[in-house]
């Protein structure tokens, strides 16, 4: 397959796998109540996957794994500096962040085949107060089955798979909020 076949059948991927999730989400729509599920277009999955584990550095040089928080809701966001969407989304996760983290939740930015130097810069650059880690080799993200950034998985306090979105959302937004909200109310299962 030639180098332009190869994007047409990729570019295709990305529009199908966009229009599956989209109809998935409009057929998880339960109640009013949980409209934010389909307002910001986010996959809602049922209990049924748990996140696979990693261990990646943050911009310290200190070794953060995804078991380590337990017992919190992880906002799980796949980026990279390049990334335009992402850049423009930055500003309304460091809003999403200052909100909930004094509560059981947790950002945590993974900078996608990127070196520390050229995130460091980016992260002065906005203002970043959340953890930034690094996967140099793409390894965490192809685990995660990521083709396309940005990408946010949010994984519940036992560390299985709650929802995913693909692309630019406001996390800024008063259902972006009442989303967090409503996941800090759902207490593990016992």
């Amino acid at each position: 397959m030639g180098g332009k076949q190869r994007r047409v059948f990729s570019l295709f991927s990305v529009v199908l796998i966009f229009l599956t999730l989209s109809c998935l989400t409009l057929l998880n729509k339960t109640d009013a109540k949980s409209d934010f599920w389909n307002d910001l277009w986010i996959v809602k999955f049922e209990k049924m996957e748990q996140a696979p584990s990693f261990r990646l550095k943050d911009l310290n040089g200190h070794e953060v794994r995804l078991k380590d928080h337990r017992g919190k809701i992880v906002f799980l966001h796949f980026w990279a500096t390049w990334c335009m969407p992402c850049r423009e989304e930055m500003a309304s996760i460091k809003k999403l962040y200052t909100e909930f983290k004094d509560r059981d939740f947790i950002i945590l930015a993974v900078g996608v085949k990127e070196g520390s130097k050229k995130v460091q810069s980016f992260q002065k650059e906005f203002k970043l107060n959340f953890p930034i880690l690094l996967d140099f080799d793409g390894r965490v993200s192809s685990s995660y089955g990521v083709r396309l950034l940005p990408t946010v998985y949010l994984i519940d306090r036992e560390g299985y798979f709650i929802g995913m979105a693909l692309g630019y959302r406001d996390w800024a937004s008063k259902r972006a909020f009442e989303l967090v909200n409503h996941l800090l109310t759902i207490k593990p299962d016992s």
